[in-house]
């Protein structure tokens, strides 16, 4: 398969599954939510939360490094990950330890603190789980990679309605993790024993500390932005009140929900990146422009929309009286922008050895985004959050772009970006027009916008000669897919 079908290939695969486990675990939650009492399913998010918190920690971005290097020497992959795999079983021992050491001094119950520690060696399955599937993402079989995810929601699903079937309580929904991600945890070492060539641990203490001095400050630098996505709230309820959280908080989930779409389209660029930084700088360039190119013409549709039907969609997705929150909703959907291009930055600076860059201008851009909550929370109440989330974010993208910039790697922001921002302010204008329509009148003029947004875009001559013809050519990657597919079965 040429580079660009696999490319296509994965976003396709990677959209599809998300949006099939995305359903699935929603069904999930919300089964647990409607058979056990309030105070019951406080515990069980307590006790995920708990746990979550511990496996990105233990994670500290490990999976990602074992991508890049993999990616870039395929053929020696085997001893690098065996190497990593005993390095996951000593991190998750760590941690493991730890959370030992704390649960008992938690003010819960003793099921409580059993589920947590539990739930914590559940979720350090999914760390080893990452450590395997980082060989599928490398080698771009990213259909493996989300199989896996859908069977894994499927089965948490299954397991999750069997124990509510007997009564099994909190413990039976931990221990419905537990097997559920040590399950895909053995799934997806399978895979890369059957496919590709047996893994067997190995103890290598250089190799153990390169990858950890690489992995620290992207794990640094990852759970800064996780802990930046919370901040808002967080502040919001200290310095006010929750009825003003509450206004703040439904447009925020709603804008954030659409965070899966860039995380599951730039996932598949990064073995790209790695590769090309490695053996073809021009290359890197090309890729990165080209991929910036792309962020920013699939942002500003969703721009458009949030901005324009602030109201219709508060209307229907949260009901009148969440109407007094159309300003923030609106300045929310103009930092979709930045937020969209920002998952990119953290494989373009790990396909070129630079996390501590990385780690760096996210601290700046998490600073600012502090400073900016104290001092517009007082003024503006809930819309103080959603002006500091477009600045933040529009700083932390801006100091990115230099920093490439200054390694050599130009964005062309500019000469890329005012053509689609003439056809996103055309199509904005048009949903602004028609923001009062009611379903179902109001698809045709939103079908209209996409239309007019396209057509501006092919007018002002957005695409070049090139990018046309590999957008053609990735769009035909069915054939070529099931061709490989084909080979490979037949050699195993």
């Amino acid at each position: 398969m040429k580079q660009s079908q696999r490319i296509v290939k994965n976003a396709v695969f990677g959209v599809a599954a998300s949006v099939l486990g995305g359903v699935v675990y929603f069904f999930t939650i919300t089964t647990i939510a409607h058979s056990v009492s309030v105070v019951d399913f406080g515990k069980y998010s307590f006790v995920l939360a708990f746990a979550m918190f511990f496996q990105l920690v233990a994670d500290a971005g490990l999976p990602r490094m074992l991508i890049r290097e993999v990616a870039k020497n395929r053929e020696g992959f085997a001893p690098l990950v065996g190497a990593a795999a005993s390095l996951i079983w000593i991190i998750s021992g760590a941690v493991c330890l730890v959370v030992a050491l704390i649960v008992p001094f938690l003010h819960f119950s003793w099921d409580v603190k059993v589920s947590a520690l539990v739930m914590s060696f559940a979720t350090l399955a999914t760390f080893h789980a990452a450590g395997y599937s980082a060989v599928l993402r490398a080698f771009e079989d990213n259909e493996l990679n989300h199989l896996g995810f859908v069977l894994h929601k499927l089965i948490l699903l299954g397991l999750i309605i069997v124990v509510i079937k007997f009564h099994f309580g909190l413990l039976g929904f931990v221990a419905c993790h537990l097997v559920a991600n040590v399950l895909l945890w053995n799934f997806y070492h399978l895979i890369v024993r059957h496919f590709y060539a047996p893994v067997p641990l190995r103890i290598d203490v250089p190799l153990w500390k390169s990858l950890l001095v690489s992995a620290l400050p992207m794990g640094g630098g990852v759970m800064l932005r996780q802990l930046a996505l919370q901040l808002d709230i967080l502040v919001l309820t200290w310095m006010t009140n929750l009825a003003t959280v509450g206004l703040f908080s439904g447009p925020y989930r709603i804008s954030m929900a659409l965070r899966v779409i860039p995380q599951t389209l730039s996932l598949p660029l990064f073995p790209v990146f790695s590769r090309t930084a490695h053996l073809s700088p021009e290359r890197f360039a090309e890729a990165y422009r080209w991929s910036v190119k792309f962020f920013l013409l699939l942002s500003i549709p969703f721009a458009a929309f949030f901005m324009a039907w602030s109201g219709s969609i508060l209307r229907v997705a949260l009901g009148e009286k969440y109407l007094a929150a159309l300003p923030a909703m609106q300045f929310l959907g103009l930092g979709l922008v930045p937020f969209f291009l920002s998952t990119l930055f953290q494989y373009l600076f790990a396909a070129l050895d630079q996390q501590k860059l990385f780690l760096i201008n996210t601290c700046i851009g998490s600073t600012l985004r502090i400073v900016l909550l104290v001092a517009l929370i007082p003024s503006f109440g809930f819309v103080g959050p959603s002006i500091a989330f477009v600045c933040a974010e529009t700083l932390v993208v801006t100091l990115w772009i230099m920093q490439l910039a200054r390694l050599g790697f130009s964005a062309h922001f500019f000469s890329v970006a005012w053509r689609p921002l003439i056809a996103g302010a055309a199509m904005g204008w048009l949903l602004y027009a028609t923001r009062g329509a009611a379903l179902p009148m109001a698809l045709l003029p939103a079908a209209l916008s996409l239309l007019v947004y396209g057509g501006l875009l092919f007018v002002l001559r957005t695409f070049s000669a090139e990018e046309l013809q590999h957008a053609r050519e990735g769009v035909n990657f069915v054939s070529p897919f099931i061709t490989a597919w084909s080979k490979k079965i037949k050699r195993t």
